[in-house]
């Protein structure tokens, strides 16, 4: 779902398999046909027991297939005969013969813990129910290849259990809950997940929507199908047939949001809120198209980015042109904060680990995308993702298979482009050299610095008229041109709306919480004690990454970014020590905690949270971390009361003219 949200809401299924994946240490020859699990599965969630029996249709020769050390293997049987299997870890080595039947594997174990602090790769279960995601070692994984699948799972009541692939039966009795589930295409492995709810279905046509909601959850279920038919019938109209035999939301008891085929897992805490239905159950939607149903391939992960594009900010453009503006500015201001030395190109982003990664695999991406459609066209790019969703239905793909696509449509060589913008880090910094008006012509100079990119820079000029827009080629460092407009130019422009990716220039990024948080080099000043001071320490670790060397307010460099955290009385004795102004009126004296952003006499930013008491830093411990966009905070507790962005400055790339 991307969701963006606490703990990880929003990993991306695409960044997610690709995480995985990298666990995988399995190698199988290559066959015609791709390998099949028919797996029968008992469930006890509340008992963290999973037994399963594993008919897997393999082709002949050696295998190395993954399976989590907890889980023993009690048998493996070929063609009614015990077949010998080698041990080591994760890994079991065993031999198919040609011509032989399918393996069968006996399994068992004890699940781990329902715990997100080890990270969401690995099968976990409790009282709350089971999450099991694919590629993560409670199914024999064989290779990188998806297989094909039918999983039939049983689970005690009060348990209810949904996977990812096709609904085929399903029963209720005294026993608990059983269900068959299956996919005959080459998706991926199956995930599947077990919790105590109330199920809530919806048809379209042929597909089957469902909700896996808790109790307290049930008003959510009508509004949240009807949000996904749209979802899907929209997105269905742009690139193609939806992919999938229906779509299910489910109340998940860790607290993150993730997206697999056919369903979006959603923690529990979470799921009502409002963000949730404004936007990221609609990018998780997307997903069914970019990533699961398209898979990401070699050469960074494109499936991001273009699910960004195609659902947040197409939500921004639903809300109107002011909206879809922010949200452009919102990107490059994630952009200003990134510190030089952890940026890094688009074709090396493979999935969200921190925020520096989301900065250039999500925004940067996204404008990319808005960069071309805006080259290209509106008619050529929507064909451009037809023609991809089309060629790479179900298959591997990277950017090299995204751009061939949309030159087929436009009939343009986008070879330059895409070169410019994937294969290197960093962005243009554009200069309004000149501007001279002559009656109605308007003479321009634009530069870039550093290795030029291909740029068709927007220029908005103002007369008595009214505005009118221009694009200027600038593909080298410098270009000269005349424009010629409808009555005597007043004022001019340069990328007034932010259209291109680049660097803000001066006055265009008043400071965020991310100019501190994303720069490892930030300087760490705690003024608490005792109770209060160990939540600013917890509070600096999660802002900071887990770097919590602290120095003392008066040997604290002002060349770094600063972030000084503790209580109200020892703030303000540190902001003296630091000669940094008092709190800002938007601040001052307002909730539990304030977190507000000012620039220090060397330009960098230093980022301030004060907290009541012990138990106001301790609230911020969840929230603040997802409030990098922003340049103060007011919080009650944990809910943020109110927030918001220092106005911009003047801006060098606008100028007026006589």
């Amino acid at each position: 779902m991307t969701i963006r949200i606490p703990a990880r809401i929003a990993t991306r299924i695409a960044g997610h398999v690709a995480a995985v994946l990298l666990l995988l240490a399995a190698a199988a020859p290559a066959a015609a046909q791709p390998v099949h699990h028919d797996l029968e599965l008992s469930l006890d969630p509340a008992a963290r027991r999973i037994e399963a029996t594993d008919r897997l249709t393999l082709p002949p020769g050696r295998h190395e297939l993954r399976l989590l050390p907890a889980l023993a293997v009690a048998e493996a049987v070929l063609d009614g005969r015990p077949l010998a299997v080698e041990r080591r870890g994760d890994l079991l080595r065993l031999t198919v013969p040609a011509g032989a039947g399918p393996v069968t594997l006996r399994y068992g174990g004890t699940l781990d813990a329902l715990d997100p602090s080890g990270g969401t790769g690995r099968p976990m279960a409790g009282a709350e129910g089971a999450y099991l995601p694919g590629l993560a070692g409670w199914l024999p994984s064989v290779g990188e290849e998806p297989p094909t699948w039918r999983l039939s799972v049983r689970v005690p009541a009060p348990f209810l259990a949904v996977a990812t692939g096709r609904l085929v039966e399903e029963e209720t009795g005294p026993g608990g809950y059983h269900a068959v589930f299956a996919e005959d295409r080459t998706v991926e492995e199956p995930s599947l997940f077990a919790g105590v709810w109330t199920v809530t279905e919806r048809r379209e046509g042929a597909l089957r929507l469902r909700a896996y909601l808790h109790p307290e959850q049930a008003p959510l279920a009508e509004p949240y199908l009807e949000l996904t038919a749209r979802a899907v019938d929209r997105y269905a109209a742009r690139i193609g047939d939806y992919p999938f035999d229906g779509f299910s939301i489910v109340s998940g008891a860790l607290p993150v949001g993730l997206g697999f085929p056919g369903l979006t897992y959603i923690g529990r805490q979470v799921l009502p809120l409002p963000f949730i239905r404004d936007q990221s159950l609609t990018h998780e939607i997307l997903h069914n198209w970019w990533g699961n149903g398209v898979r990401v391939g070699e050469g960074g992960n494109w499936s991001e980015g273009l699910t960004t594009y195609m659902a947040d900010y197409a939500a921004a453009e639903d809300r109107g042109p002011d909206a879809a503006r922010a949200m452009r500015l919102d990107w490059l201001r994630d952009y200003a904060a990134l510190p030089a030395g952890r940026d890094r190109p688009l074709t090396e982003f493979r999935g969200k680990t921190h925020d520096a990664s989301q900065v250039v695999g999500y925004g940067k991406a996204a404008m990319v995308f808005h960069m071309i459609r805006n080259d290209i066209g509106e008619a050529a790019f929507t064909e451009g993702l037809r023609r991809f969703w089309a060629d790479r239905r179900f298959r591997d793909a990277g950017w090299t298979d995204l751009r061939r696509a949309f030159e087929q449509a436009s009939g343009r060589d986008l070879s330059a482009v895409f070169a410019a913008w994937l294969d290197r880090p960093g962005a243009p910094s554009l200069q309004l050299a000149a501007a001279k008006a002559e009656g109605t012509a308007l003479h321009l100079t634009l530069r870039q610095e550093g290795t030029p990119y291909p740029l068709g820079v927007p220029v908005t000029v103002t007369s008595s008229a009214g505005e009118e827009r221009h694009v200027v080629r600038l593909d080298g460092r410098e270009a000269n041109v005349t424009l010629t407009v409808q009555a005597p130019p007043t004022a001019v422009a340069v990328d007034p709306a932010f259209d291109l990716f680049r660097r803000l220039a001066p006055g265009e990024a008043p400071p965020i919480l991310r100019d501190v948080t994303l720069d490892q080099g930030s300087a760490l000043v705690i003024a608490a004690d005792g109770e209060a001071g160990e939540a600013a320490r917890a509070l600096a670790a999660r802002l900071l990454e887990g770097r919590t060397t602290t120095v003392a307010a008066e040997k604290a460099d002002p060349g770094k970014p600063l972030l000084l955290v503790g209580t109200e009385d020892a703030v303000g004795r540190a902001l003296q020590m630091l000669k940094l102004p008092a709190p800002p009126d938007a601040v001052a004296g307002r909730g539990s905690a304030r977190v507000w952003t000012v620039r220090q006499a060397s330009g960098r930013a230093a980022l301030v949270v004060a907290g009541r008491d012990a138990a106001a830093l301790q609230a911020l411990l969840r929230p603040l971390p997802h409030y990098g966009r922003q340049s103060w905070l007011v919080f009650d507790g944990a809910k943020a009361a109110d927030r918001g962005v220092w106005p911009a400055g003047e801006s060098p790339l606008r100028a007026v003219l006589n």
